[in-house]
């Protein structure tokens, strides 16, 4: 995973009750400010794919229920018999 362990909430900057409305928002805020087509420094790349993946995670009900549960690990398939 791209994140090295970072909390995708703080990566979008949304706390643990956000809707899905507020995910969806935080994320396009943040897509269209490190985007690399819009934005060539050094590190938008990298913020762009955290925030890519922190929204394919917290978009999707089932996969966050097993971050919300398990962190990280839960969506590695180590949280067996969720």
């Amino acid at each position: 995973m791209a994140t090295a362990g970072a909390d995708y909430y703080d990566i979008l900057g949304l706390s643990r009750g956000a809707d899905t409305d507020e995910i969806k928002k935080a994320f396009r805020k943040l897509a269209m400010q490190y985007h690399p087509d819009r934005n060539q420094e050094p590190g938008a790349e990298a913020r762009f794919k955290q925030a890519s993946e922190a929204y394919e995670v917290l978009s999707d009900p089932e996969k966050r229920a097993r971050y919300d549960r398990f962190g990280h690990e839960g969506l590695q398939g180590q949280a067996q018999g969720f």
